[in-house]
């Protein structure tokens, strides 16, 4: 007989494809994590997960096996579950989220004021957005739900409403020696650059600037908006971001907004999750949640 505990580390593993991501979501030390896949293994007399580059993969057994195991252990959340009634005020559950950048920056601090209010004893995971995985991430109950601009991820298996439409524009510090009161499209060209990772997702304005066979001067690439202030206040590179971000900046720091000097189609954010059975009350409060907050900023 093995040990139903044993089943449970081994479904997260699986899910997590990592032993010490697998460790915070089990809340058990690494070790201990080791020490019970390896008497699972012992059981069963494989592998079932074998070191790569990014973590660990399953074997072939392990494969075959996590359908079943996935489905036991569901079962078992779901009877549980069914026995209790999700109270937000009470609560003490751990809601993983993934958020985009912008998500982080605008986002995030209205949803932290609500929470301190609404449901005081609920824990929040931030998890940064990697659109080649946040469908698998949703179906695998890594996240409960996403926050992005999905436009150019396909995810079939994905529920999603829209929040808000976001749109583009241009800040620069406001002792900028050349850019005072509006931006025209040959100062947009001839200063410098600093830009968000393509990787992040934001491929628009660069898309826009080689359809018209034009391109700026990029001097500096970040992964994040949140850590351009400092960099917008002690140099005279332009930063083009979403408006949310923009006008948090404004409040924030001393600088100036300006509508971008060429047309660039706005995007939707949206809200991303998948219909998983267990614990059906609480994902549904908290994607309402979500939507209710978001749509307002």
């Amino acid at each position: 007989m093995i040990d139903l505990s044993l089943i449970k580390v081994f479904v997260i593993i699986f899910e997590t494809k990592n032993i010490s991501h697998a460790a915070e979501r089990l809340n058990l030390s690494q070790p201990s994590v080791t020490y019970n896949l390896n008497r699972l293994r012992k059981s069963l007399n494989d592998p079932l997960f074998e070191r790569d580059k990014f973590g660990v993969k399953p074997t072939k057994l392990a494969q075959s096996l996590y359908p079943s195991f996935r489905q036991a252990i569901s079962d078992i959340e779901i009877a549980i579950i069914a026995s209790q009634r999700f109270d937000p005020k009470t609560s003490t559950r751990v809601f993983r989220l993934g958020l985009s950048d912008l998500g982080e920056f605008c986002l995030l601090p209205s949803l932290i004021q609500h929470l301190a209010q609404e449901a005081p004893f609920i824990k929040i995971e931030i998890e940064e957005i990697q659109s080649d995985k946040v469908e698998e991430w949703l179906v695998e109950g890594f996240l409960d739900a996403a926050v992005f601009n999905s436009s150019y991820t396909v995810m079939p298996k994905i529920e999603s409403r829209n929040l808000f439409e976001e749109r583009y524009m241009c800040i620069a510090d406001k002792n900028h020696p050349r850019i005072r009161e509006q931006l025209s499209l040959e100062q947009y060209l001839q200063e410098k650059h600093a830009a968000i990772k393509s990787s992040t997702g934001h491929i628009e304005i660069d898309q826009k600037l080689k359809e018209l066979g034009l391109k700026r001067k990029i001097m500096l690439e970040l992964p994040h908006f949140s850590v351009l202030q400092d960099v917008v206040n002690s140099s005279e590179l332009l930063v083009t971001l979403p408006s949310r971000a923009a006008k948090v900046y404004e409040r924030n720091s001393d600088v100036n907004i300006f509508e971008l000097p060429f047309s660039v189609k706005p995007f939707n954010v949206s809200v991303n999750w998948y219909n998983h059975r267990d614990d059906l009350d609480a994902r549904t409060w908290f994607i309402q949640t979500l939507q209710q907050l978001f749509q307002l900023l």
